[in-house]
């Protein structure tokens, strides 16, 4: 018996040389380098439309149920203990929607229709000088239409929703959510360099997003 024959054969072994791992590692880092920046970037400008369309529901929301109960209903910019009117430019904290049965511009536990809190430090809402001097409430009248406190004017107002993280530049850096004539409502693009401190939101000149 040939004891070549019962000697199995050794595999061929392959695999990486030291060389060749460092290049691909290199070749991993230039590739991180360049992506991790543009998947920033799109995560930051997805929380940005994600949080404007929110608000733009709430405003949806408002105005159905103003129409459908027949009653006064309010978005209100708002803190943990109520509707915040003081007329500044601090970012908000949370907003609510609230059906004010009483007619005193305070929401109750048993009229709140919905909450939103805005989640981490880079996301700033801001009011527009509109909207702060009417006490940050948007207010729609059972007809379905929004009018200014004390006034029978339509309201107008405006809300910029703003990124401050720095990964997108300041000239598109917010969608800006917009009451006009008391009725139409849109998000639109733009930009808002100040986002953060004291901002207003311009009339918008871009293509919007979504609106009604």
């Amino acid at each position: 018996m040939d004891l070549q024959l019962m000697i199995p054969a050794r595999s061929a072994q392959h695999g990486f040389t030291l060389i060749e791992l460092m290049i691909v590692v290199a070749l991993l880092a230039i590739i991180s380098a360049f992506a991790l920046p543009a998947f920033q970037s799109f995560i930051a400008s997805n929380r940005l439309t994600s949080e404007a369309n929110e608000l733009l529901a709430g405003l949806n929301l408002a105005r159905s149920e103003a129409v459908r109960s027949q009653r006064r209903v309010v978005l209100c910019r708002a803190s943990a203990t109520g509707c915040v009117t003081t007329a500044d430019g601090e970012r908000w904290q949370r907003w609510v929607v609230f059906v004010d049965n009483d007619a005193d511009g305070v929401f109750d536990a048993s009229e709140l229709l919905r909450e939103q809190v805005i989640t981490g430090t880079t996301l700033n809402l801001v009011s527009d000088e509109a909207l702060r001097a009417a006490g940050n409430q948007i207010a729609f009248r059972p007809d379905g239409l929004a009018r200014a406190p004390g006034s029978l004017a339509l309201q107008t107002a405006g809300i910029s929703v703003c990124d401050s993280s720095g990964s997108l530049p300041t000239t598109a850096n917010a969608r800006n959510v917009n009451l006009i004539s008391g009725s139409r409502m849109a998000v639109t693009r733009g930009g808002n360099a100040s986002c953060g401190v004291t901002a207003a939101v311009e009339t918008p000149t871009e293509e919007a997003e979504g609106g009604t």
